[in-house]
């Protein structure tokens, strides 16, 4: 359970010379799926590489609003961050999203968003997975729990 509560303070260990977006996610995501990286080696370097993502809520193009995560079990679900813009916008297009912002940071601090989300008395928790139809790593609620506890 510390070795989660680790992976934030590596990302503040990164020297701010070293901008995020030289950390190459897909690299990291091929190596991951590979067997070359084991979960911890992989998170702990995905960590401070950049992402794209969204609101939760958001408009459905039939006129309704709606929440746009993926259905996980024990009423939980999956918020998808992308390692490309062009990625995320062809899932939103597919869902049926209309009218997305997309906002740009590092994987751990769009981490810290879902816990701080998950934080409030919500009926849903919520975790992360990191480009969905491509390669689908994922984050469970329990874990951003675990890790929300480590950071108290």
């Amino acid at each position: 359970m510390r070795v989660f509560g680790k992976l934030f303070k590596k990302q503040q260990e990164v020297p701010p010379s070293i901008p995020v977006e030289n950390i190459d996610g897909i690299s990291l995501l091929e190596q991951h799926e590979n067997g070359v990286l084991d979960d911890i080696s992989f998170l702990s370097s995905f960590i401070g590489a950049k992402v794209f993502y969204s609101t939760p809520l958001g408009d459905h193009k039939d006129g309704g609003s709606r929440l746009f995560a993926l259905p996980a079990e024990d009423q939980t679900a999956y918020l998808p961050a992308f390692t490309s813009l062009e990625r995320a916008k062809e899932f939103y297009e597919k869902v049926g999203r209309r009218g997305f912002l997309l906002m740009e940071n590092s994987f751990g601090t769009f981490l810290e968003t879902i816990i701080k989300i998950n934080a409030g008395n919500l009926p849903i928790k919520f975790g992360a997975v990191i480009d969905p139809g491509y390669y689908g790593v994922t984050v469970s609620a329990h874990i951003l729990d675990v890790l929300a506890d480590g950071m108290k």
